[in-house]
């Protein structure tokens, strides 16, 4: 695409639909009833609410009105929820999936079809503030010439996460997958981005399923990230230093989920 053609497509924004993943097993929480993203959490402080609850929350405010959910067979329980009439504004397009071989496989399930839309992206087991982060992540979009924006969170567990290095203006230059010891203090949990980097992922997603793209990253969306900055992409990226991020994927994070907005939290209100 040149340059030119990469203007008139980000000067006439489309709106943005969600990719949601929820096609994992949730093999950390064993002698569950119910779906992983459906766990209740913060009962302890505000009202209960399913974890999901949290970026549904965050995307309906940011203006997010379409979703697709990438949901595993046997997860029908969450196709329930959505349909229980609590999120009446949103369309939800559910895809069905045996499973897949991580993030970059669900994503690239969710995406066909939509590659000429804006795309929001979170995580349904992960809580995060502030509640409007997908809205200063969309400002950003509009106003830099980032292909993606990352949101970025501080984290104490950078083992289990993506760690993320940013220069002054926000460009992401490094990306480090759970490195254990590292410099790095933020990791990124929300991404927006243009259709052109729809189009890269899917591309990426043929040549590693058909070998031609080397060994292939498929466990991580970060390797994807890494890749597209080698290969020119522009992420950028808004920093939430004063807000926080808690993945509910293990007992000991599920428990701590139950104080959830905690002693930070200025109401009652998950996200």
């Amino acid at each position: 695409m040149s340059s030119d053609e990469q203007f008139v497509e980000k000067s006439m924004p489309s709106a943005y639909v969600a990719i949601i993943p929820a096609a994992g097993v949730g093999s950390r929480l064993p002698g569950r009833k119910l779906s992983k993203e459906l766990l209740p959490v913060g009962g302890a402080r505000a009202t209960e609410m399913p974890v999901i609850a949290c970026l549904l929350n965050s995307l309906q405010s940011a203006g997010v009105r379409e979703m697709t959910l990438v949901i595993r067979e046997g997860k029908q329980d969450i196709v329930e929820y959505l349909a229980g009439g609590e999120w009446h504004q949103i369309h939800f397009n559910n895809r069905i999936t045996a499973g897949t071989s991580g993030v970059p496989e669900t994503v690239a399930l969710g995406l066909r079809g939509i590659t000429n839309r804006r795309i929001a992206f979170g995580f349904p087991d992960i809580l995060f503030e502030p509640a409007d982060a997908f809205t200063s992540m969309m400002q950003e979009l509009d106003s830099t010439d980032a292909d993606v924006v990352l949101g970025l969170f501080p984290t104490g567990s950078p083992g289990k996460m993506d760690m993320v290095e940013a220069n002054a203006s926000g460009k992401v230059t490094t990306i480090e997958i759970k490195p254990g010891n590292t410099r790095l203090d933020l990791t990124w949990i929300l991404a927006v981005w243009e259709p052109q980097f729809s189009r890269y992922l899917l591309e990426l997603a043929e040549r590693e399923s058909s070998g031609a793209g080397g060994q292939p990253d498929n466990a991580h969306l970060g390797h994807a990230f890494q890749r597209a900055i080698a290969d020119g992409i522009k992420i950028g990226s808004v920093s939430f230093r004063s807000g926080r991020s808690l993945d509910i994927g293990t007992p000991d994070d599920l428990q701590r989920a139950r104080y959830w907005p905690g002693s930070a939290g200025t109401s009652d209100t998950l996200c």
